[in-house]
């Protein structure tokens, strides 16, 4: 019931004892109401079990936008918190979560934690909420009167009245306008967006878009027979009738500025604090993005689904952090800038709430997880800028690298993907450095610094300590990987870093691409530098001629080196078109070198018209599938790339040389 009081139920001990537990508490619940994030529940005994669907472990996603009564976390196989930012966030009034884990004292030390930073202080303050009913034995929950209530309440808040309003006005406007609105979850954002539907004159033409149907739910069931039909966010097109786009801080940002800019009333919502991306960033990076554009932002601040002094959502902002933000003006004084390790800054609740508000409000769609990952990776290493004791700037920075030559030899045809070793990996597969991997490194992950600390050098000097660090450890480069700007690139390349290698593809959430830059810190890693920068040399003019060609004529400026001589860069191409035949080098990665064989007098050797063809369009159009199958004669992309394959390993350079 919407404005009750939701509470947690904490059932520790074996994994089996605990789930028995739960399906006995909620055997009276309906099965429909019950949203269950764990092991499969197959075989087990009782009406409940069979009926329930339970979502893996990192699925919770798949909830946005239902109205659940109960939620199970079972962390015996794992605990995503983004599950638990999701699932808490579905629950209604009067509701309970119910959380399944380890007795309290091993749980850090299970298989999916190792000794866990983040468990640790989950655990510690479940233990200390009074939100929380910690339990080893529990008997039948009666079935709640509120969940014989099938429809929800009709009755608007005095929040979602003036949403409706501002939305039923924008749509007579005849300039049409620009309008977000954003709150915490359970605030009713999507349903006054079903509400506004029906407010709407009738057959006024709308449209309603979001990350999926389901995050849809809401708003097209209180829209009732006023719902439109739903668009999948990538099919919308230029209208100049309404546009309502739900949930629109989980969607890339590049979408949502090219959807505003193309239709001229637009009603955009977005969580502030929660799982589905930060809302603040959303409001920061639309307002620059729609500076020519006006915006009017709107605030809801009434919850719907449960009480305003909710227990169970304070807790769980608590956990996750989830309105982490720098609050007040920034302390005046000093800087100092030290290393901290994950135990220590979880050690202090100010401490980690200022250091993770910065990676809030610094990186659009920061998540729960992040948190956890920042806490719980071994080869993070983290840094922090402080003014009178409070933190303004932080680092995170990943060891990578020192694998063993097999692993590389496999990353480097392309068999191996070994996960958290981004540069090392790129460099070895992408630019194609066969040893790179080899070489030990540390990866900047993030870094971030209060807007009222920016341009006083707290950046290059967190920078400077991870540097410090790095060699120290006798590591050979310091390095960093992002969505390329202009302005990204001028500072990371007046801190020393050069650029090395530049994506193919455009990010999906920042439209941009992405850029590795890299600095040596002794001798093997500045000859690695010097490699990798030789093969970009290499392979940016190609690059800009097909998957970069719309890149911006400053980023080219920044990225421009001249080419090496002729027989260095023919050993570059020997190399690309060995990996490319012997492996799964990408063709976009392999291109200049395999139109400079297409033209010479090697591909003579090529009689079939089919796979003269193949190799004409591979040059020509090598980003279009279609073209590549239909050139070749053959089913699909993948089969006119083996074929390009067997082409290739035929040459006698490949093979000689």
């Amino acid at each position: 019931m919407p404005g009750g009081r939701r509470s947690l139920i904490w059932i520790e001990g074996d994994a089996g004892t605990c789930r028995h537990q739960a399906l006995t508490l909620l055997a009276q619940w309906p099965a429909s109401r019950i949203g269950w994030i764990g092991a499969p529940l197959t075989g087990w005994p009782g009406p409940l079990a069979p009926r329930l669907q339970p979502l893996r472990t990192g699925h919770g996603r798949a909830l946005l936008g239902q109205t659940l009564a109960a939620g199970v976390i079972d962390a015996h196989v794992g605990l995503d918190p983004d599950d638990l930012g999701a699932l808490v966030g579905t629950i209604d009034g009067n509701g309970m979560a119910v959380l399944l884990t380890p007795p309290a004292e091993d749980w850090p030390l299970q298989a999916d934690a190792g000794d866990s930073v983040f468990i640790r202080r989950l655990a510690d303050c479940l233990a200390h909420d009074p939100a929380v009913h910690r339990s080893t034995r529990v008997i039948p929950c009666p079935r709640p009167a509120a969940l014989s209530a099938t429809s929800p309440d009709d009755r608007a808040t005095t929040d979602q009245r003036r949403i409706i309003r501002a939305i039923t006005t924008l749509a007579e406007r005849p300039g049409g306008g620009t309008l977000l609105v954003t709150a915490d979850r359970g605030r009713g954002k999507s349903a006054a967006l079903g509400m506004a539907l029906q407010a709407l004159e009738p057959h006024r033409p709308t449209r309603l878009t979001a990350p999926s149907r389901a995050a849809a739910a809401t708003a097209i069931s209180r829209a009732g027979d006023a719902a439109p039909r739903f668009i999948a966010p990538e099919d919308v097109t230029p209208d100049d009738s309404l546009l309502l786009i739900d949930e629109a801080a989980a969607l890339p940002l590049p979408l949502i500025v090219r959807q505003v800019n193309d239709n001229p009333r637009c009603v955009l919502t977005g969580t502030v604090h929660g799982y589905e991306g930060s809302g603040r960033g959303l409001i920061l990076r639309l307002a620059e993005a729609l500076s020519q554009r006006p915006l009017e932002h709107l605030i809801m601040h009434q919850p719907v689904r449960w009480a305003a002094d909710d227990p169970l959502e304070a807790l769980i902002d608590r956990l996750l952090l989830l309105s982490a933000e720098p609050d007040g003006p920034a302390p005046a004084g000093p800087v100092t800038v030290t290393a901290i390790s994950a135990a220590d800054l979880a050690a202090d609740e100010s401490d980690l709430r200022d250091a993770f508000g910065l990676l809030v409000a610094g990186h659009y769609q920061t998540r729960p997880r992040d948190l956890r990952q920042l806490l719980d990776d071994p080869a993070i290493r983290l840094y922090t800028a402080r003014s009178q004791g409070r933190i303004v700037g932080i680092l995170a920075a990943r060891i990578e690298g020192g694998l063993d030559a097999d692993l590389c030899h496999e990353i480097h045809r392309g068999r191996r993907r070994p996960a958290g070793h981004l540069i090392a990996q790129s460099l070895t597969f992408h630019a194609g450095v066969a040893g790179a991997a080899r070489h030990h490194g540390r990866r900047i992950q993030r870094i971030a610094v209060r807007g009222d600390c920016r341009r006083q050098g707290i950046g290059r000097r967190l920078i400077a300590a991870a540097r410090q660090d790095a060699q120290a450890a006798g590591e050979d480069w310091l390095g960093t990987s992002f969505g390329m700007t202009a302005g990204l690139l001028d500072f990371w390349m007046a801190c020393g870093l050069t650029p090395v290698r530049v994506g193919n593809h455009q990010d999906a959430r920042s439209g941009t691409f992405s850029v590795i830059l890299l600095q040596g810190l002794n001798a093997v890693g500045r000859q690695l530098c010097r490699g990798a920068g030789l093969r970009l040399a290499v392979h940016l003019p190609d690059q800009l001629n097909h998957s970069l060609r719309d890149l911006s004529s400053e980023l080219r400026k920044r990225l421009w080196r001249d080419p090496p001589d002729e027989s260095a860069r023919r050993r570059i191409d020997t190399a690309d078109l060995r990996a490319f035949a012997l492996g799964h080098r990408p063709l976009l990665d392999t291109h200049g070198a395999l139109c400079r064989w297409a033209a010479s007098s090697a591909a003579g050797a090529v009689r079939r018209a089919h796979d003269r063809a193949l190799l004409a369009a591979a040059v020509e159009t090598p980003q279009e599938a279609g073209a590549l199958a239909r050139a070749g004669g053959v089913a699909g992309r993948r089969a006119a790339i083996a074929r390009l394959r067997q082409l290739i390993a035929q040459s006698p350079r490949i093979n000689d040389e």
